[in-house]
Parts: structure tokens; sequence; C-alpha cells
């Protein structure tokens, strides 16, 4: 194994990896005493369309920390000098997985930030809770799933053969890109959009990410 093989994931990298990981859950914990009880759950195209309890804003910051850190943990793995071909780029699995965990972290906390927001904004105004609703999620949901199977599945693969080893970094690549994908589309099943609106823009998220990962792992799907 060669120094650059073996150099590891810096400090400072993992650090801040690891506290936006966390700031999801630290943006809540401190304006959870403000919170009603009762909060926005969902917003539709005339506004708030489902309320529910604050308990179930939890789920950003346990989803953000998973995600964040489940792609941390690639980047730690990955050596310094894993690349693959993408058209006439070269990507590198480390920095592919921590710029991944980076953005993945930064639209949770947006995401936490924009809900407290509404909560404390829509508080005075609660309405009934209602029962937790996951078809809008269905979609980002596989998406999420799916990626972390694909980039964790690799992890433990062996890597002396040269080709094989690239086939394994491109899956690993095309896995964080699934999970931010995924994110991506979460965040938009809450957001103020009609229907179609909402249904387009997942379709068109998913859809460029399909041909990213066609195109990164093509080399051995023909």
């Amino acid at each position: 194994m060669t120094a650059s093989e073996s150099k590891p994931l810096s400090v400072a990298a993992t650090a801040i990896c690891l506290v936006l990981a966390l700031s999801p859950a630290i943006a809540l914990a401190a304006a959870w005493g403000m919170l009603p009880d009762v909060v926005p759950a969902h917003w539709g195209a005339e506004g708030i369309d489902r309320w529910g309890s604050k308990m179930e804003m939890a789920v950003v910051p346990a989803v953000s920390f998973v995600l964040g850190g489940a792609l941390l943990f690639g980047a730690r793995r990955a050596h310094a000098d894993d690349e693959v071909d993408f058209l006439n780029w070269t990507l590198s699995e480390r920095v592919v997985m921590v710029v991944s965990s980076i953005a993945t972290s930064l639209i949770g906390l947006g995401s936490m930030a924009g809900w407290i927001m509404g909560a404390l904004d829509a508080g005075s105004t609660a309405g009934e809770a209602a029962a937790l609703s996951w078809q809008v999620l269905g979609v980002p949901v596989i998406f999420l799933v799916a990626g972390i199977l694909m980039a964790l599945r690799a992890l433990n693969m062996p890597e002396d053969d040269p080709l094989l080893g690239e086939q394994y970094h491109a899956q690993r690549i095309a896995g964080a890109s699934m999970v931010v994908a995924g994110t991506l589309m979460a965040v938009l099943s809450a957001l103020v959009f009609p229907d179609s609106m909402r249904q387009m823009g997942q379709a068109a998220i998913a859809a460029i990410d399909m041909l990213f990962v066609f195109l990164l792992l093509r080399p051995w799907l023909m």
C-alpha cells in the first residue's frame, strides 16, 4: 500500500461532517421548548394540510445523522487515490463521499430550520393532529435505502483486482448520489407545491440521478 493510499481522512473534514450531521438535532434541541405540541406536518398547494405531534420532527435529525454518518464512514474507508473515470473527468471516491455527507446534512439542517420556523409561525392556529402518511415519501425512501445499501454493500468487497476495485468504487459513488437525490426528493415532498409539481420535481431529480448512475456504471453494464 502506498503512502497516498494509507493517508487517512483529515481530522478537520471528519469534524465538519460530524458537526453538520448533528446540526439538525442541535437546532431541534435548541427550539424544542418553544415548539407547540401540535405542529404543521405537511404543506400543500394551499398551505398546511396536515398537523402532527412535534415528536415527528425528530425524524429529520435521526435520518440526517444516519445518512451523513454512513457517507462519512464511507469516506473514511476510501483511500486517498481511489478514483473512477466518468466521461471526461475523474471522480475521487473520498471527495464524493465527503461532499455527499455535507450536502445531505445541509439539506437536513435547512429542512429542520424551515420546519421549526413554520411550526413557530403556525403554533397559535394549530389544528388536530392526523396520522402520518408515508405515501408521498415512497420514492424518496426507495432511493435512500437503495443508495445506502449500494454504498455500504461494496465497502467490504475485495479490491485486489484493479478492474473489480474500480467497479466497487463506482458503486459507492453511485450509492452516495442516490442518497443525496433521495434526500432532495424527501424535502420536496414537504414543500408548498401542488401534487403534480411535486411529482414532476421528484421525477426530474430521479431521472437526473439515474442518468448519472447509468453513465457511471456503464462500463460494467454493457
